[in-house]
């Protein structure tokens, strides 16, 4: 599951989605109010949007999927993390907002108008065309719930594996902040990617696939009892951000209904008649708008379907 940040629909994630979906079933819902979800009667906060996303989880049919955000979308996953512990996975948080030495408004600005100019312009160019379809209001009210909201208090009630992801360049995210949030989580690490800005998931999305791989076949063998294979903090090396084909020979991984757990298969471990398609992505299919008291629940897209 990956979730967007602010000012920014699920589009901006596509990319890392596509990367994944070779390997993962991935849903990018949009958020009440962003790209084609319908606008809430009233601005919804942090408690808000973790609510409705959890709407979104029972519409859905999703047990405990694994989480990715960025930014905005860190505050609004942990939220449900804390609030509802079995229904979220491992989670990576890429960018995690906000920053408690940059909480003001004046540092946000600041730090904005920094990471815009490391970030790619195409993706400026799509939440320009995102922040048009919230409106300037709900964005205020929106940007006041994160800027209240004090994610610091929840990260250590929180007992999934989590991978903290920063951009070296991240304008919003400082390495002190970064590594004060691993070290809050009880199962926190830590990976810093050289001179990518904050939206890291955007401009390496097959590096981020890989670190996404790596957690969650980690997670898969300590399912079955194997040993672990950990991910320790470190810096992604230059050279292995830009490394054509690694991570190409990791395992797939497919939820197995039975158990509602991942079971990582190795392509020589398939089922008795198991179509070997089975192992690929199966996105989104979407979920028909209900009723108004079901119009805050987010929106799924439809990424791909390698199933045909």
């Amino acid at each position: 599951m990956l979730v967007h940040g602010y000012g920014v629909s699920g589009s901006y994630m596509l990319p890392l989605a596509q990367s994944l979906a070779p390997s993962f079933s991935v849903f990018v819902p949009d958020l009440p109010g962003y790209g084609r979800s319908q606008r809430p009667r009233t601005p919804l906060g942090i408690a808000d949007l973790a609510a409705a996303l959890a709407g979104w989880l029972d519409a859905a049919g999703l047990q405990r999927p694994a989480f990715l955000a960025n930014s905005m979308g860190c505050q609004i996953v942990t939220e449900l993390a804390v609030r509802l512990p079995g229904r979220v996975g491992p989670m990576v948080l890429i960018g995690p907002t906000v920053d408690p030495e940059r909480r003001g408004a004046r540092h946000q600005l600041l730090g904005g108008l920094r990471d815009a100019g490391r970030e790619p312009r195409s993706l400026l160019a799509l939440a320009t065309r995102d922040d048009a379809v919230v409106g300037v209001g709900a964005l205020l009210a929106t940007a006041r719930s994160a800027l209240a909201d004090r994610i610091e208090q929840r990260l250590p009630l929180i007992a999934q594996p989590t991978l903290v992801v920063r951009g070296e360049q991240d304008g919003f995210v400082g390495q002190r902040w970064a590594e004060k949030a691993s070290a809050l989580l009880p199962r926190g690490r830590l990976v810093v990617v050289p001179r990518e800005p904050h939206a890291v998931h955007y401009t390496r999305p097959d590096l981020i696939a890989r670190i996404v791989q790596k957690l969650l076949v980690e997670e898969g063998e300590q399912a079955r009892g194997q040993l672990p294979r950990r991910l320790p903090h470190r810096h992604v090396p230059a050279a292995e951000a830009h490394e054509p084909g690694a991570g190409q020979n990791s395992l797939p991984l497919r939820g197995d209904p039975r158990w509602k757990e991942p079971v990582v298969l190795a392509p020589n471990e398939q089922r008795p008649g198991m179509n070997g398609r089975e192992l690929h992505a199966q996105v989104s299919v979407g979920c028909e708008q209900g009723p108004a008291e079901e119009t805050e629940r987010p929106s799924p897209r439809r990424v791909a379907d390698q199933r045909r």
